[in-house]
């Protein structure tokens, strides 16, 4: 073991045992990671993906949250993760414009250009509810990682419609994401017991309300679901959750981790088959179904072991 990794034990050690002997202190500090989003350094990839759309700013909740949008064909709303904004999904636009699609993007609260400096879960359910409302009748929306999760959120309580949606890394509880972002950071378990409480008292409900699976076995719309194996961020067990709550179509990509499949051709390609497509029992739109970048397409009720990781978070870490 190098002086590094002794020095991060070592650290790990000492917020164990401090976080046990003033769980109060540290909890508050577990409360703010889950809630208080770094802004993101600026996207290198796709800056020129909005170049020409037009952007328009609506408040919610007293804040300032700014959208772009193109186009006068079937409505698409692209939704970013956390800890990023609006350029995230830039490798969508133009596939998406060229095949007729208005596309408009936001930047949620206390990301990117929007006002804020927390982002709770309803919050942004609200933001992306007020955006959606704010434009034409949506065909789809298309939301990556928390931006997922909190789309579902927005249907689900905030009056959000959609005859679509497509989630890409998404989340299945906010218990396990809050959670493992503790343990991650090295809190004790008293410390974290003081972090739900708290978080229960920020949110206005306990984090057992936010659950990815059960808002889409209340929503109605047709649901593709998009996720990798080897992502590290959001394991591939939380999707096969998410996809056995209710019929959806699925596709399980055997590499790509949290962010690449934002960029990868055939994600793109295969989410524009699907917003095409009509219903249909089959899970994998035709032409990719059996694609060899992807994994098969019945949900299985093993795990790949390189998927069983620790849950720690959902912060942009992993490379793009």
């Amino acid at each position: 073991m190098n002086s590094h990794s002794v020095t991060q034990v070592m650290r790990f050690k000492l917020i164990q045992g401090l976080s046990w002997v003033f769980p109060e202190y540290f909890g508050a500090i577990g409360t703010r990671l889950f809630l208080q989003p770094q802004r993101a350094a600026p996207v290198t990839r796709w800056q020129d993906a909005f170049a020409d759309f037009d952007k328009s700013v609506i408040e919610v909740q007293g804040l300032r949250i700014p959208f772009w949008h193109k186009g006068s064909g079937p409505q698409i709303l692209l939704v970013h993760g956390w800890e990023n904004d609006h350029f995230a999904l830039g490798g969508f636009v133009q596939p998406l414009l060229d095949q007729g699609y208005s596309v408009a993007a936001l930047d949620l609260p206390a990301h990117g250009e929007a006002d804020g400096k927390t982002a709770p879960l309803p919050l942004m359910a609200q933001a992306i509810a007020a955006v959606g409302q704010a434009l034409p009748a949506l065909h789809a929306v298309i939301a990556h990682s928390v931006g997922g999760a909190t789309s579902v959120l927005a249907m689900e309580e905030y009056a959000l419609n959609a005859s679509r949606l497509v989630l890409i890394g998404a989340p299945q509880a906010a218990s396990k994401q809050a959670i493992g972002q503790a343990l991650a950071s090295g809190l004790s378990s008293r410390a974290i017991k003081r972090m739900e409480r708290q978080l229960q008292h920020r949110l206005a409900a306990p984090l057992e309300h936010f659950q990815v699976d059960r808002g889409l076995g209340r929503i109605d719309c047709q649901v593709l679901l998009v996720h990798a194996h080897d992502d590290r961020v959001v394991p591939i067990r939380a999707a096969q959750k998410n996809a056995a709550a209710r019929a959806s179509q699925t596709l399980w990509l055997d590499q790509g981790g949290h962010n690449r499949p934002l960029g990868d051709p055939l994600v793109i390609g295969s989410v524009i088959d699907f917003l095409k497509i009509s219903r249909r029992k089959n899970r994998h739109p035709s032409g990719l179904r059996y694609h060899p970048r992807f994994a098969q397409s019945a949900v299985q009720n093993s795990v790949p072991h390189s998927a069983e990781q620790s849950y720690a978070g959902l912060s942009q870490a992993e490379p793009s």
